[in-house]
C-alpha cells in the first residue's frame, strides 16, 4: 500500500550512463522523482528487458531526495544489444535504453577526402570502441560501386590498438559516381560516402 504523501510524487524518468557500453562493463541507472520522497523513502521497481543487462529488483530514493542510482551489470554480447531499462513506481513505468556492444565494434568511420578525382585515392579511419585483442581484429570492408571505388577484403587492427587506416582505389570515372564504403566488425557496420568525380 502507498502511504498518501508517498502517492503524491511520480517517477518521472529512468536514465542511463553511459548509453552505450562494450559487454561486460558497468553502467549506472538513475531513477527521479517529480518531488522529494516521504519519510521512509520511495521504492522503484526495476527490470531489464534482456539477460545482457542485469539490474538489482528495487532501488531506494531515501526520504527527501528526489533521485537515487542503481548499478547495471552487463555481459559479452556477440551482436548489438538494445536493453530497456524499466522503472516502476505506483504503476507509472518509465525506460531508459541501454546499447550493449560486442568488442572490437567500430565507433567511427571517416573518408578523407571525402570527394577524390578518378583515379587517385582516399583513406578509410576506422575506431573501434576498445582495444583490439591479442592478434588484432578484423574488420571486412565493403564498397558499393566497385566500378568506381574499391577497397580490400578486409583490414586488421593490430593488437592494442584502436584505429586503423586503409586505402580506398579508385577508378577514373566518366560522370561523378556515389559509393557507399562499409566496414563491419562484431556484428556492428559504420558507413561513409566517397564521391568519384571525372
Amino acid at each position: 500500500t502507498v502511504n498518501p504523501a508517498a502517492a503524491s510524487v511520480s517517477l518521472t524518468s529512468v536514465t542511463v550512463n553511459p548509453a552505450s557500453v562494450v559487454g561486460g562493463a558497468g553502467v549506472t541507472g538513475t531513477v527521479t522523482l517529480s518531488g522529494a520522497a516521504p519519510a521512509g523513502g520511495v521504492v522503484v521497481t526495476l527490470t531489464s528487458s534482456s539477460v545482457s543487462a542485469k539490474v538489482p529488483v528495487s532501488v531506494t530514493v531515501p526520504a527527501g531526495a528526489t533521485s537515487a542510482t542503481f548499478a547495471i551489470t552487463t555481459v559479452k554480447v556477440t551482436a548489438v544489444a538494445s536493453v530497456n531499462i524499466t522503472g516502476t513506481y505506483n504503476a507509472v513505468s518509465q525506460r531508459g535504453t541501454l546499447q550493449v556492444t560486442p568488442t572490437c565494434a567500430p565507433v567511427t568511420f571517416v573518408l578523407n577526402p571525402t570527394s577524390v578525382k578518378g583515379g587517385t585515392s582516399s583513406t578509410g579511419t576506422i575506431t573501434l570502441n576498445g582495444p583490439a585483442p591479442a592478434g588484432g581484429a578484423v574488420v571486412t570492408l565493403k564498397s558499393s560501386k566497385t566500378t568506381a571505388a574499391t577497397v580490400a577484403a578486409s583490414v586488421t587492427v593490430p593488437a592494442g590498438a584502436t584505429t586503423v587506416n586503409f586505402t580506398v582505389s579508385t577508378k577514373v570515372v566518366s560522370a561523378t559516381t556515389s559509393s557507399t564504403i562499409t566496414v563491419t566488425a562484431g556484428g556492428v557496420s559504420k558507413t561513409a560516402s566517397l564521391s568519384v568525380t571525372r
